[in-house]
């Protein structure tokens, strides 16, 4: 690690970026790096207090297409634990996941506990966007728990308890989301990226998606009119956008066909609003819930 972290130094030094400045804490908790939003998050709900989190991916950006600084990476070759989604949303992360592993960093992806939803698309084996179902979401806990037990047993006791309560959390939205979706006139769903197969699969709804598993794909003019075509012939009155990506092809698609919009949050990240705001995958994904349920009609 030492090692690696010097060849950092010297990058940064003769990049006219600034020397690492974060040193590891003092206080002997381990030191947990996430790649992006929801794994921090979970990371943070199972560690507690025990534990010191960063993420990688700053607010307000969207994680598909960031790219790291050096003294990111380097941070990641420091700590105690570093955590990835894989499946392309962080496909940086892996390529660091190697040389951290061989530093000594212990290591978890999310994917690797997952029954992942095959793509032919381009730069992706699978789906990543699985941390939207809760039920999936409980597995990302569990894997998170289990490497914090490992990597600091003395409070495993700790771990243990915070991953079952925040379990608990995760059942009653699964159970809010399967109460509320059950009875849908319209369940079919149009929406900005194609984030929620999880969701559409385990909820039994829809998805029409207008860009690919990046929201930055831009889609042919002819995809725009089948899409336009489909939305009217379906009678769907509702277009989804998110939070991190331009509105502008929801809102395009929306007044064409005389639709109104939507927010689904992906929460691939949360802005700094919404960060000031309190808001947090509990309380987005439940914001979730209510838009579906209005604009797929449900009882």
């Amino acid at each position: 690690m030492k090692k690696t972290l010097a060849l950092l130094s010297l990058f940064l030094v003769a990049s006219g970026c600034s020397s690492i400045s974060s040193a590891p804490p003092s206080d002997g908790k381990p030191v947990v790096v996430a790649s992006f939003y929801p794994v921090g998050e979970f990371a943070r709900q199972v560690g507690g207090d025990l534990v010191h989190v960063s993420v990688i991916s700053p607010a307000g950006t969207e994680p598909h297409d960031y790219e790291p600084t050096a003294k990111q990476v380097a941070s990641a070759y420091a700590a105690d634990v570093f955590l990835y989604n894989g499946g392309g949303v962080d496909a940086w992360a892996e390529k660091i996941s190697v040389q951290a592993k061989a530093d000594g960093v212990a290591i978890a992806e999310m994917a690797s506990v997952m029954n992942t939803i095959p793509t032919t698309e381009e730069g992706n084996a699978f789906d990543p966007h699985f941390w939207l179902d809760p039920k999936l979401a409980k597995a990302e806990i569990a894997l998170i728990r289990d490497t914090l037990m490992d990597a600091d047993p003395a409070n495993a006791k700790a771990y243990a308890a915070n991953a079952a309560a925040y379990t608990e959390t995760l059942a009653k939205i699964d159970a809010a989301y399967e109460t509320g979706l059950s009875a849908c006139k319209n369940p079919t769903v149009v929406t900005s990226h194609a984030a929620l197969a999880y969701v559409a699969k385990e909820y039994g709804f829809d998805v029409i998606s207008i860009a690919g598993l990046s929201p930055d794909e831009e889609p042919s003019a002819g995809r725009l009119a089948e899409i336009a075509a489909m939305v009217k012939a379906k009678k769907i009155g509702y277009i989804y956008f998110e939070t991190l990506v331009s509105p502008k092809l929801a809102q395009t698609i929306a007044e064409e066909v005389g639709a109104q919009t939507l927010v689904f949050n992906p929460l691939e990240g949360l802005t700094e609003e919404e960060t000031a705001a309190g808001k947090t995958y509990v309380s987005v994904m439940e914001e979730n819930l209510a838009n579906l349920k209005t604009g797929m009609m449900c009882e």
